[in-house]
């Protein structure tokens, strides 16, 4: 049998540390590998370099036949195979309900949920109650329930070719907790799909046919004799094709928890307040055309540098990092869009100017453009191995230049 997954001759450093040197290992379709070694050798390292979330030195990970990423920075944009992921943390967004986390992770791993099979898998893991809830009223281990309940759905389709990619998947889980993953595990072995999960209680998982064991930068891969695999008795999934529009889920994450009442609403709240303070229309009337555009769009420039509010909800507990894994960048440009346009009709009323439609439009069209800007600086940030080391937002102040080169231009 040909190998579903495949690493060859990876090299991953975090840090100054090499913590995979030139590793390679290949698992085959329907495969069960549990990852083992001590604390920090290199489990979840592994694990997300064959998510491709991690930069690679050398080597290559492939899916399915397919490039997922390699060393020459090379990087599939979905999952070559349907795929289930459950991180260390979590992944969950706080102010998403139960219901929306698992129909997202469904739609994204290649599978249809529908309200009775949502209402079954909810109630076996004992949450059906908690279904319209938000993540946040959980407890610790009722969010790892439906991680990992969400992590599975893609291994409950029958037929094989999907993987399910776990790191410790029992962690924060209590004595049934730890029974329901094993039992959730074992059904996705049961239907075929090749799972690979990071642990430290390889006998909690009957069904493994593989033991990968990391440790001081190389590993060992052993087939193990005599998995035990019992029989599917868990609500069957169908498959579909139907994912989820980035849009619209950024603009969903933008406002849950109110993240922009903590960047680009309050930014532009406290520059038309300090313009009504400090300038009046009077004083305006004297300005050159090029000052008086620079303060109409100035509203529109300070909501660009706020970044995007969708990707500042996803960076809470590596939700961003679980959805890119997917396949998923959600990405809210309708936010700065309508604020940037908003924000220069208020300058407009405060400075007793009116903004042309032109106007209007090129402010919106700047907010958005720097938004991104903004977001993509953001989202390089979080592909370095130590993200805090480099601070690409203090970057953004470059765009200045250009916001005058443009005033000048329209002026």
């Amino acid at each position: 049998m040909g190998a579903f997954v495949e690493a060859n001759g990876l090299v991953v450093r975090r840090g100054r540390s090499v913590v995979l040197n030139d590793v390679s290992f290949t698992l085959p379709q329907g495969a069960c590998a549990v990852v083992l070694g001590p604390n920090g050798a290199g489990k979840t390292t592994l694990l997300e370099a064959m998510l491709g979330l991690l930069p690679i030195e050398a080597g290559s990970v492939h899916i399915a036949g397919s490039l997922v990423r390699d060393g020459e920075g090379r990087r599939a944009r979905r999952p070559p195979a349907p795929l289930g992921v459950l991180l260390q943390a979590d992944g969950d967004l706080r102010d998403q309900t139960v219901r929306h986390h698992l129909e997202v992770a469904a739609s994204l791993g290649g599978c249809l949920l529908d309200d009775g099979a949502l209402e079954a898998l909810l109630n076996r893991v004992g949450l059906r109650h908690r279904m319209a809830d938000r993540m946040v009223e959980l407890s610790v281990g009722q969010r790892r329930r439906v991680g990992l309940l969400a992590a599975v759905l893609p291994g409950l389709v029958d037929g094989g070719g999907r993987l399910l990619v776990l790191d410790e998947p029992t962690a924060g889980l209590d004595k049934d907790g730890i029974h329901l993953a094993s039992e959730l595990v074992n059904e996705a072995a049961a239907r075929g799909c090749t799972v690979l999960l990071g642990t430290h209680h390889p006998e909690r998982f009957s069904c493994a046919t593989h033991s990968v064991t990391v440790d001081e930068g190389g590993l060992q891969v052993v087939d193990l004799p005599g998995p035990e695999v019992r029989a599917a008795c868990l609500t069957s999934l169908d498959s579909s094709v139907v994912r989820p529009s980035s849009l619209r889920l950024g603009l969903r994450y933008a406002w849950s928890g109110g993240t922009p009442l903590s960047g680009s609403v309050p930014a532009l709240l406290v520059t038309l307040g300090c313009a009504a303070l400090l300038l009046q229309p009077a004083q305006v009337s004297d300005f050159d055309g090029t000052l008086r555009l620079g303060l109409l769009m100035l509203p529109a420039l300070v909501v660009g540098l706020a970044g995007d509010a969708s990707l500042t909800t996803l960076r809470r507990d590596r939700a961003f990092a679980r959805l890119t894994a997917l396949g998923c960048r959600p990405v809210d440009p309708l936010t700065p869009l309508a604020l940037g346009c908003a924000g220069t009709v208020a300058m407009g009323a405060i400075l007793g100017a009116s903004p042309s439609l032109l106007d209007v439009l090129v402010a919106g069209g700047m907010a958005v453009t720097v938004s991104m800007l903004v977001r993509a600086g953001d989202v390089l940030g979080l592909r370095l191995a130590r993200p805090e080391v480099l601070h690409l937002r203090l970057l953004s102040l470059l765009v200045v230049l250009p916001f005058g080169l443009l005033l000048d231009l329209m002026a």
